[in-house]
């Protein structure tokens, strides 16, 4: 298992999964022509050619050390990255020193990119390739969007030719950086739905700004209403008496980064998934003294608003590499390895929100939501500032630890640093008249002082450390590491 830190356990098969076939990244690679026609200078090369760097870092990370990059064929600002990378495995220190230089890492954009706080505000939504939606005012006008969009689906469409990673496929033949042969866990027309409603929550989200600081920033400074309200909870409530049940929860489950990967049996009949994930040392020890190695987590509030009739709402609130802190539809597909709301692939906390506690949630996300993409947008950060003022995990932790004292989420890197600005931008927004919850600003406040930080600890924090860390992995899961690591925490 130290050799191949993603390897699978072959007897793993939930009834959920019995459709899915699993083959490790690593026994994919030897098994393809990758291996016999392509030298990993020449894969390294054509993975290069078009994918975006925020995706290339964790890609490299994946990758077994036999098949890492060489760093001079790095693009330059990545080399001393992917030097690290290439010896061993990312850290929660090494994480928070990338997060702290990330904007530098980076290199330039070529064109100028909308802010984080222009992507929380928008009011419209954007498919690719298609016209953008405007956001609706309304529940009627929402449905009727996504039965337009529905049928606009049927109209025949011409096949895209691949790009980026799946180009390596058509030199290979062996491996799709994609996950071909699976559907999403929802229609297309619930997708869209949730695509709506996210956008809907941000921008109900960005009326706690105001008027002013919206005219500040260029935006539309008339406050955005649903169905007659004019900020998140009050929607939530409105839903409630329409005969919605709403709950969010915090959940974790294995980061794959937006990554995929498939390769054809033996037959060609079917896809072999292939299971991504980013292996990292923990910093903290066994009682024999070996350190922990465990999978980096994807966390996020899932919010499920479930109507009378028809398919939930799912969303998710974080701090994400698409450019801002705020909501995003949960619109995945069925990988029962990585995301089975049911099946313990996904780690829920203890607590499910309701009523006044999702209220509460509200409140947060909201404040989060203008104090995150203000300090974002007013540093010119890349990614919205994903990373410097923290990564999914940290915006959700800080969440958790503000609605209930304390988190159960593990590594978290936001720095000293990045919590006095993110607290410096908070008062300079009250000083230009945002008016937020007054129980959130305070509940911010002392998450900010009191959430935990995983880059060093002592003898006083390292059993929390290490109940986070058992808490943030999913109960059932195909990778060994997991297995192992469960069966050590019992």
């Amino acid at each position: 298992m130290q050799h191949d830190l993603l390897a699978l356990n072959s007897s793993w098969n939930l009834s959920q999964s019995a459709h899915v076939r699993l083959m490790s990244l690593e026994e994919a690679l030897e098994r393809g022509s990758l291996k016999k026609g392509i030298s990993r200078r020449d894969f390294l090369a054509w993975i290069l050619k078009d994918i975006q760097h925020q995706r290339l870092l964790p890609l490299l990370a994946m990758l077994p050390r036999r098949w890492r990059q060489e760093p001079a064929s790095l693009p330059e600002q990545l080399r001393g990255l992917g030097l690290l990378l290439g010896e061993g495995l990312i850290s929660p220190l090494l994480l928070a020193a990338f997060a702290d230089d990330l904007q530098h890492l980076l290199p330039p954009s070529k064109s100028p990119s909308r802010s984080a706080l222009d992507r929380w505000c928008q009011r419209c939504c954007n498919d690719p390739g298609r016209s953008p939606w405007s956001l609706p005012d309304g529940l009627e006008t929402w449905r009727s969007q996504a039965t337009a969009f529905l049928q606009s689906q049927t109209k025949p469409s011409q096949a895209k030719p691949r790009s980026g990673l799946a180009g390596v496929t058509s030199l290979g033949g062996e491996i799709a950086w994609c996950n071909e042969g699976l559907s999403y866990l929802q229609s297309i027309e619930a997708r869209h739905r949730n695509q709506q409603m996210a956008q809907v929550f941000n921008v109900l989200g960005s009326n706690v700004l105001g008027s002013h600081l919206l005219g500040q920033q260029g935006g539309n400074v008339e406050i955005y209403q649903f169905e007659g309200q004019s900020c998140g909870k009050d929607l939530i409530h409105c839903l409630q008496a329409k005969g919605w049940t709403c709950q969010a929860r915090v959940r974790s489950s294995v980061a794959s980064f937006g990554l995929g990967a498939s390769t054809p049996s033996a037959d060609s009949k079917q896809w072999n998934q292939i299971p991504l994930a980013v292996p990292y040392r923990t910093g903290l020890q066994e009682i024999d003294q070996t350190e922990i190695h465990a999978l980096l987590p994807h966390a996020c509030l899932e919010m499920e608003l479930q109507p009378p009739e028809g398919e939930a709402v799912l969303l998710q609130y974080y701090q994400g590499t698409e450019g801002l802190n705020g909501w995003a539809a949960m619109n995945d597909l069925d990988r029962p390895w990585q995301n089975g709301r049911s099946n313990g692939t996904v780690r829920y906390g203890p607590t499910v929100f309701c009523d006044q506690q999702l209220s509460d949630a509200i409140d947060l996300c909201e404040l989060m939501g203008a104090i995150h993409n203000s300090e974002a947008s007013m540093e010119n950060l890349h990614l919205g500032g994903y990373g410097a003022i923290g990564f999914c995990i940290d915006s959700t932790a800080l969440l958790e630890q503000a609605l209930t004292g304390r988190t159960n989420l593990f590594p978290l890197t936001l720095g000293g640093l990045w919590r006095e600005r993110l607290s410096a931008q908070l008062h300079h927004l009250l000083e230009q008249n945002m008016q937020p919850n007054d129980d959130a600003v305070d509940r911010y406040k002392r998450a900010l002082e009191e959430m935990p930080q995983d880059i060093y600890h002592n003898s006083e924090t390292r059993k929390d450390a290490k109940r986070r860390l058992l808490a943030s992995q999913p109960t059932q899961s195909p990778f060994l590491l997991i297995q192992h690591l469960n069966l050590k925490g019992r």
